[in-house]
């Protein structure tokens, strides 16, 4: 379960917000791929699919220990790019016909992408040369179903989507995704909501009885309140659609740090079975200033935002490196009686 939005500045500032759904913590780390990074897919039989070197330096965060296989992340143009879980709606195309040299497996179109391009355009260009083939990833034991996300530092977003074997890439108005189903079924089903209102109702009067409001937001009352990825996609784009504007980056930085608090899934919340440690829960959180070039992550054990500047990070090592994501509690304040 995840959910990503775009946002955008009066001074044409982009930040983008994503939460990390899953049971498991799957061993995140943060990754850096440097500049000169060299990318290779995988193929049939474990062969060497896609190649490439990577042009671009890039931060995100990885699964299971493996630095390639990255879930998230954006490089040093402002380029972001995540996965998001997509089980029942995702059917990549088949190897078999493939050139051996187009395929990747998922879990490393990120980190090829984010390597090697700047722009959606570039994204768009860059996929029409590759073939997503089902390979089972090792710590799955499947291939991860999942669709791509993309937004740039101009505010153009995509979603590539594989259907019945063929990729789909969809342009991305609004800037929002989550998980399943298809992001056009989302689109449509944003028209069951077209009563909500950011402004507060009228009083009405029946029989003389004059009817007024209870407290402050029923302009919403209907905007679904579940966890289910319909009902978050509703809500992220309600809630990205009636921020108040403002000035720059930073500020939109908090915007989308309080956005992103409204899916914010507690441990216990969503259940699978009586076993807890089948649990969906908000693993963590990214926000990412596509203008700034800043990687904004938080953790479910330490839900204090800390942020990597790229423009600081010394992208010319040869090997890709890794952090541990952040732990630990709540810094205590020290008081003192006056």
């Amino acid at each position: 379960m995840c959910t990503n939005f775009r946002i955008s500045a009066t001074d044409g500032s982009v930040v983008v917000g994503r939460t990390m759904e899953f049971p498991t913590d799957m061993g995140t780390r943060i990754a850096v791929l440097p500049v000169g990074y060299k990318g290779t897919g995988t193929g049939v039989n474990a062969e060497a699919g896609k190649t490439w070197t990577a042009t671009q330096g890039v931060v995100g965060m990885d699964a299971f220990g493996t630095p390639g296989a990255l879930t998230d992340g954006m490089n040093d143009a402002g380029l972001y790019a995540a996965l998001l879980y997509m089980p029942g709606f995702c059917e990549y195309t088949p190897a078999e016909g493939a050139d051996p040299a187009s395929l990747l497996s998922i879990v490393e179109v990120l980190a090829y992408l984010l390597g090697t391009c700047v722009s959606t355009d570039e994204v768009k260009q860059a996929m029409s040369g590759v073939t997503v083939w089902p390979y089972v990833f090792g710590p799955f034991g499947f291939a991860p179903p999942a669709h791509v996300i993309v937004h740039d530092p101009t505010g153009e977003s995509l979603v590539i989507e594989w259907r019945s074997g063929e990729m789909v890439v969809f342009d991305n108005p609004i800037g929002v995704a989550c998980n399943w189903p298809y992001f056009d079924w989302h689109l449509t089903n944003l028209r069951n909501y077209i009563n909500l209102s950011v402004e507060n109702p009228t009083p009405i009067t029946i029989e003389g009885v004059e009817l007024s409001m209870m407290g402050q937001g029923p302009g919403m009352l209907g905007l679904p309140g579940d966890s289910s990825s319909p009902a978050r996609f509703v809500r992220a784009a309600a809630y990205t659609a009636s921020l108040r504007p403002v000035a720059s980056g930073s500020e939109l930085e908090k915007s989308a740090l309080h956005v992103l608090n409204n899916f914010d899934i507690p441990w216990g919340m969503i259940r699978s079975d009586a076993d807890p440690v089948n649990d969906d829960h908000t693993l963590w959180s990214t926000i990412s200033n596509l203008t700034a070039r800043r990687y904004i992550v938080r953790t479910y054990d330490n839900p204090i935002p800390h942020a990597i500047d790229l423009k600081k990070v010394d992208f010319s090592g040869p090997e890709a490196t890794q952090i541990e994501t952040p732990t630990g509690g709540f810094p205590e304040l020290q008081l003192q009686a006056t």
